[in-house]
């Protein structure tokens, strides 16, 4: 008997197997190698990924002929709206 051709079931019994059937040990086999070659090729396209975002970032560092100034989104606070209050104001005089 082949110990590779059983099983453990999650949720089942400790200890307790299931014998595969063989077409099944084939198509987990093919799904295997499916997925092997489906995962080198994500690794290439994440490699190119990031030299393509490296190149960019070197290219944006060597051109900064201004910086990004980022802010946060949120409720306003009290200096905010009054200060947006006395610009709506100053601007119907």
């Amino acid at each position: 008997m082949n110990i590779n051709a059983f099983v453990i079931l999650p949720g089942s019994k400790t200890g307790t197997s299931v014998r595969l059937k063989a077409k099944t040990i084939r198509e987990l086999q093919l799904e295997k190698v499916q997925l092997e070659t489906e995962n080198k090729e994500m690794e290439k396209k994440l490699q190119q990924l990031r030299s393509n975002m490296s190149r960019e970032k070197e290219e944006r560092r060597k051109s900064s002929a201004y910086r990004w100034k980022s802010g946060r989104a949120g409720p306003m606070t009290v200096q905010a709206r009054v200060l947006s209050q006395s610009k709506a104001s100053n601007n119907k005089v």
